[in-house]
């Protein structure tokens, strides 16, 4: 990412003499986790549009980097949030569901630390892992995430089968005669037809 995918917001934020950014983690866990690293509550609008309430977790926080391999294939992301209330470990150990939604968002404050000047999405994909470290007084968690790119390195484990489609779906018919498709008979124009036997 560089300064021309940057909104001139956040841009001009970044340029300006002082600057007071937050690092702010989304994760769509049945009890979804808003969290930014800062102190108190605070309010934007994630990238669908929608106003969320984003609560401090009075830590800091770390991005690991996006890297690529030597085929330019992305190999996924690590965010890290340090000295979170130890309060929260059972709520994010008992909900942590792997593929749920994963965003992470840069942002800039005003001097009061409370409103939101610009915010940028940095970062899309699914919850593949977390870690979590008892620190006794705070946790720190660690996780890791995937984005689509990577999927698509995986290779499918649908099969386009008779029993493989009945499994989904029990009355539906759609592959029964599938197979016998490679035994019917082609036939290409040509100024003279024979008859089909």
């Amino acid at each position: 990412m560089n300064r021309r995918d940057l909104p001139p917001s956040l841009a001009a934020e970044i340029l300006a003499p002082t600057l007071q950014p937050f690092l702010a983690l989304r994760i769509e866990f049945p009890d979804p986790v808003y969290a930014f690293t800062g102190k108190g509550a605070m309010s934007f609008a994630s990238v669908d549009g929608a106003m969320r309430q984003w609560l401090g977790i009075h830590g800091v926080a770390s991005i690991g980097a996006a890297t690529e391999s030597t085929d330019g294939s992305a190999q996924g992301i690590e965010a890290t949030l340090f000295q979170i209330p130890s309060e929260f470990r059972n709520d994010i150990a008992d909900q942590a569901v792997r593929g749920c939604l994963y965003e992470l968002y840069l942002g800039a404050f005003a001097p009061d630390f409370q409103t939101v000047r610009a915010v940028k999405r940095i970062w899309k994909g699914t919850l593949q892992s977390y870690v979590i470290d008892d620190l006794g007084e705070s946790i720190t968690v660690t996780a890791g995430g995937e984005s689509r790119a990577i999927d698509q390195k995986r290779p499918s484990i649908k099969r386009f089968t008779d029993e493989y489609h009945r499994r989904k779906y029990a009355n539906d018919k759609f592959f029964e005669y599938a197979p016998k498709l490679t035994e019917v008979p082609l036939l290409w124009a040509k100024q003279k037809q024979d008859p089909v036997v």
